[in-house]
């Protein structure tokens, strides 16, 4: 399985742009930098296209915010005319460590609602996807899990200290989408989920 479009979610607008909320954008952001492209508006998606060696691979970003990013990957996957087993999505993730990066096949919604929205419509869970973690709020080393606490979290800016690490991740995931796009997603998934 190797896709042919790579979605990163996050939310639209310089406010949103440095929040852990949005690292599954800076992945796409990266491999646009990295290969000198880039994004332009496609009705409610900004896009771009890179040439790994001869294998065309898309990016994209949804110019909607998360929870309802579902019908703007639609859109571009029918643009493209590519079946929703060639979409690739990145975002983040609370329930793991900062920085830390799994690679699924396919899989449910996990209680993220911009994954719950595309789900929904592009009409199925079988398409791969990299999250990356971003960790949760704590307090006196207790996970809080109160969705307002949790929304703020997500929704306010990494430390430096988290930053740094995100970063290192956000470049390891872009090496593992040129590897999926060029070898496919499970030798990727093989060698990050190891990290």
């Amino acid at each position: 399985m190797r896709p042919a479009l790579v979605v990163g979610l996050g939310n639209p607008g310089t406010e949103y742009a440095s929040t852990r909320h949005n690292v599954g954008t800076w992945c796409v952001r990266e491999l646009a930098r990295r290969h000198g492209a880039k994004f332009e508006r496609h009705g409610r998606m900004d896009g771009t296209s890179v040439d790994l060696g001869g294998v065309a691979l898309h990016l994209g970003r949804p110019r909607a915010y998360m929870n309802e990013s579902g019908p703007p990957i639609a859109a571009e996957l029918r643009r493209l005319k590519l079946p929703r087993t060639r979409l690739l999505v990145v975002y983040d993730e609370i329930d793991l460590p900062v920085g830390q990066v799994r690679i699924r096949l396919e899989g449910g919604h996990g209680g993220n609602n911009g994954m719950r929205s595309i789900i929904a419509a592009v009409g199925g869970t079988d398409f791969p996807r990299i999250r990356v973690g971003v960790d949760r709020p704590y307090d006196d080393g207790r996970p809080v899990r109160d969705p307002e606490r949790v929304a703020d979290w997500v929704l306010s800016r990494p430390s430096e200290a988290e930053r740094r690490v995100l970063e290192e991740a956000v470049a390891s995931v872009a090496d593992a989408i040129e590897l999926a796009a060029l070898e496919g997603v499970e030798l990727a998934m093989n060698r990050y989920n190891l990290r």
